[in-house]
């Protein structure tokens, strides 16, 4: 099959670009290091998966002879990201070469036939569909997705788990057992029978980077093994981890009875700059409260000691209780009330920080020894 398009090359450089980062660098199977070209008479549809991710993104042609075929992914992202951005491309497929050429520059490759490259089929078969804007699925990911684990043993907990419990509101959750993060929405028409899933860290990744640049409305689609996420031009098809999420609502406090009320910019500023003293080994930080003070400290015997005083809101007795200082500025980042609360036990339980009691999102974090 011979065929040939042209295309804007900032076009081409942004479509292969969605879809590169699903290509691993190094595969066993030569045509997972590709993407699929398909052509019709008014759009290219690039195609890339790595077995367990599939994406593919669609732009309109002015006008095309149709063909479909696989290049590699790395050299024809390359050769559009070296090319003028302003600059029309010729991409042209005759006796089994892609020939890639604008102005004076030319290019020739090798392929393999479409027909070896795998496609994810998702089955209609008892799938549950569901429309969120892009704003609250993007909010949602990025709430909870610096608490997912990178533990491969405990595979089940390297990805977000997403259920509605009893179809009351679409959650969202992830945990590596030292830390959860835990975000609610409003349920979706259509969502209250959407099985349990866990989505990939990969999907999460990739779909944090294109819901950023996508405005409205997501179709998706979840079955017991799938889930695709339509978005405009671009698919996301996804296998989902198959296991067991933990019970992660028995690790959320419920009566905590010392509240910290405290300006939550000023602790990210202090636990920054206490912490340029701290090493890997030792980047726990110290916080100590009395009433309406906290001191916030680091010890390493090898860098020396800083410590810093904040207001706040604190009548509790006075505690010291350690963290580990990425988990809480973690935490506060995602936060987004000027005044957060932290709740608190004793030393050793978990604290949970939110920005105010109704808030859709929360946070628990795990003390460390101090």
């Amino acid at each position: 099959m011979n065929g040939s398009f042209e295309i804007e090359v900032a076009s081409l450089r942004g479509v292969v670009k969605d879809v590169i980062g699903v290509v691993e660098a190094r595969n066993t199977i030569p045509v997972l290091s590709n993407v699929l070209l398909t052509v019709d008479r008014q759009s290219l549809t690039v195609t890339g998966t790595d077995l367990d991710l599939m994406v593919q993104r669609r732009v309109p042609l002015a006008q095309a002879e149709p063909f479909t075929v696989t290049v590699e992914a790395v050299i024809l992202d390359k050769i559009a990201t070296k090319l003028p951005s302003d600059a029309e491309a010729k991409i042209k497929l005759a006796d089994g070469k892609l020939t890639v050429s604008a102005g004076r520059s030319r290019f020739q490759l090798p392929t393999l036939p479409a027909d070896d490259f795998p496609i994810m089929q998702l089955a209609a078969r008892d799938a549950c569909e569901f429309v969120m804007q892009s704003i609250y699925l993007g909010a949602a990911i990025g709430l909870v997705s610096h608490a997912i684990s990178t533990e491969e043993t405990r595979y089940y907990l390297n990805g977000i788990f997403m259920h509605a419990p009893d179809g009351q509101d679409l959650r969202f959750a992830a945990t590596d057992s030292h830390r959860l993060a835990r975000g609610v929405v409003a349920l979706p028409d259509g969502a209250d029978g959407v099985p349990d899933t866990i989505m990939p860290r990969k999907l999460t990744k990739l779909l944090s980077g294109l819901l950023d640049r996508h405005e409205g409305e997501v179709q998706i689609t979840v079955t017991d093994r799938l889930l695709r996420f339509e978005m405009g031009d671009t698919i996301v098809t996804s296998k989902t981890i198959d296991g067991q999420y933990p019970d992660y609502a028995r690790i959320i406090p419920v009566a905590n009875p010392h509240r910290l009320d405290i300006d939550r910019e000023a602790l990210i500023a202090a636990i920054g700059r206490v912490v340029t003293v701290a090493t890997d080994k030792t980047r726990v930080a110290k916080l100590s409260f009395s009433r309406d003070l906290l001191v916030v400290s680091v010890i390493s015997a090898e860098k020396g000691e800083a410590r810093e005083e904040l207001p706040c809101g604190w009548a509790g007795p006075p505690m010291e209780i350690g963290f580990n200082s990425r988990y809480v500025l973690d935490v506060l980042g995602q936060l987004t009330a000027d005044s957060v609360e932290g709740l608190f036990a004793d030393p050793a339980a978990p604290v949970l920080w939110r920005d105010r009691e109704d808030a859709n999102g929360v946070f628990v974090v795990m003390p460390s020894r101090i």
